[in-house]
């Protein structure tokens, strides 16, 4: 650097240096930035920047450090801008060399911090204005609830009312008196209900809900309530707030999801029902025509062939007819299934006792039907899913278990329940080891979930296996009973 620029760099606070000595001394100083140091000869720990900072300078002197930075420095409130000091060791000398600079990045960081606390106040008095216009929403909320169509309660703590507006009192035909103080589960007690509000609010948190209420004089009602908590935790076990709840007759809204639900339904079965009819249809008009166009064609055959026929041909056709008539007999049964006329006419058992005759018939492995004549009459969709599920079980039967014997079993609670129990005592099998791709007893799960059945399998590789099918036929389910 030339002489006349360090010069000036020196003069104008962009740059300063001082040595010293072995004894940390000063030996020279120069540069205006440098007027903190003390005078040549003087020790530097007279400068409050190197108070009581020996155990640093050694550090350098042993050379476990190349470096002493003092960054961000400011001497006095007058400073236009800090300054970062770096302390080298002069190893040649014996002594350390002094290095300071302005910062002017570290000025940059002080007017951000200035501007962050002026937003900071901006943002509190915004805090305030919002504040005020809370407290002017609380008074009109107030006017909005007293004249509101929903039921409205505020709730202490412990779930007692603090709060009622005059809607309620008169949907409850009681006076604001009368309930204030009251328990809520008191006030709005359900008919023959375990969970009430203490159950559903004991976290302390947001809760929606629907409620069946018995009101004075009429018939019981559905309100759905929207519940909040108001409030903070002040200790263990002790809170400071209140519950607001919001409740709207929904009777109505209830009676018509129901009967979408309910259309829904109907849809579903009928849109099914057309898709068996139509695959039944085509099964009809190629499958069944073709096996009965191919009898005569064979009676004919066995009549050209005459008596002079070779007993074979004979045989062979004789084969072939019975062939046919158990093919014809066997794609009507299956047009059959494909309608649901059994289950529809007869029922889910009847449906059942077929299913596992025809089993017997062709596998010849016994099979035994046990149909609860309280379940025989069982139909609908749910009804065919456990049909369905019973022909899964019985094809792997047939093609893994090599069983002797087969028992399928039909039966319901005094709930009406159904539960259905197929075993086997095949060879079994070990769950955790059934092949990747076989995806029978995964189908017949999912089926079960669909009706809301649970599926229940125990296989043994000693040998036998159960599945049990359990359906519900509550108020929601789709099954529905024949008389015989």
């Amino acid at each position: 650097m030339p002489v006349s620029a360090l010069a000036l760099a020196l003069s104008r606070r962009i740059f300063g240096y001082a040595r010293l000595d072995a004894s940390l001394r000063v030996i020279e100083r120069a540069g205006a930035l440098m007027d903190w140091v003390p005078s040549p000869g003087a020790p530097i720990a007279d400068s409050p920047v190197f108070f009581a900072m020996e155990p640093e300078f050694d550090t350098l002197r042993d050379g476990r450090r190349a470096v002493l930075d003092l960054p961000g420095l400011r001497l006095s409130a007058d400073d236009d801008a800090p300054f970062s000091v770096s302390v080298l060791h002069d190893a040649a000398a014996d002594g350390f060399l002094l290095l300071a600079s302005s910062d002017r990045g570290a000025h940059d960081v002080e007017r951000q911090f200035a501007r962050e606390r002026r937003e900071a106040r901006l943002i509190a008095e915004q805090a305030a204005a919002a504040g005020r216009l809370i407290r002017e929403q609380a008074a009109l909320y107030c006017d909005i609830v007293e004249s509101a169509n929903d039921l409205v309660f505020r709730l202490s703590a412990s779930l007692r009312i603090t709060f009622v507006n005059a809607f309620a009192c008169a949907v409850l035909r009681e006076d604001e008196g009368q309930l204030l103080g009251r328990a809520i589960d008191e006030v709005l007690a359900a008919p023959g209900a375990d969970d009430g509000w203490r159950a559903r609010l004991a976290s302390r948190g947001d809760a929606s809900f629907e409620q069946e209420v018995k009101l004075p004089d009429r018939e019981p009602v559905w309100i759905w309530w929207s519940v909040h908590w108001v409030g903070d935790r002040a200790g263990l076990g002790e809170f400071l707030g209140e519950y607001q709840a919001l409740g709207r007759d929904v009777t109505d809204l209830r009676r018509l999801r129901a009967e979408a639900a309910r259309g829904a339904d109907e849809a579903r079965r009928a849109a099914v029902m057309r898709e068996r009819l139509r695959i039944a249809h085509d099964l009809h008009d190629t499958l069944v025509q073709s096996l009965v166009a191919l009898a005569p064609q064979l009676r004919l055959i066995r009549k050209v062939a005459g008596p002079d026929a070779s007993p074979r041909l004979i045989e062979e056709l004789t084969h072939a007819d019975s062939a046919v008539r158990e093919g014809l007999a066997r794609a009507r049964a299956a047009l059959g299934d494909l309608r649901g006329q059994t289950i529809e006419t007869q029922g889910l058992g009847a449906a059942l006792d077929a299913l596992a005759a025809r089993f017997a018939e062709r596998t010849g492995v016994h099979a035994l039907a046990e149909i609860d004549e309280r379940a025989r009459p069982a139909s609908g969709a749910e009804a065919a899913t456990l049909y369905r599920i019973a022909e899964e079980a019985l094809r792997n039967v047939e093609l893994h278990a090599h069983a002797r014997g087969v028992s399928l079993r039909l039966s319901t609670n005094l709930s009406g329940d159904l539960t259905m129990t197929i075993i086997d005592d095949g060879q079994g099998f070990d769950t955790a080891e059934v092949a990747a791709g076989h995806f029978g007893l995964m189908g017949m799960r999912e089926q079960a979930e669909l009706i809301g059945a649970s599926f229940i399998l125990r296989a043994r590789k000693s040998g036998g296996v159960r599945i049990d099918v359990v359906a519900p036929t509550g108020p929601h389910s789709a099954f529905r009973a024949k008389s015989c």
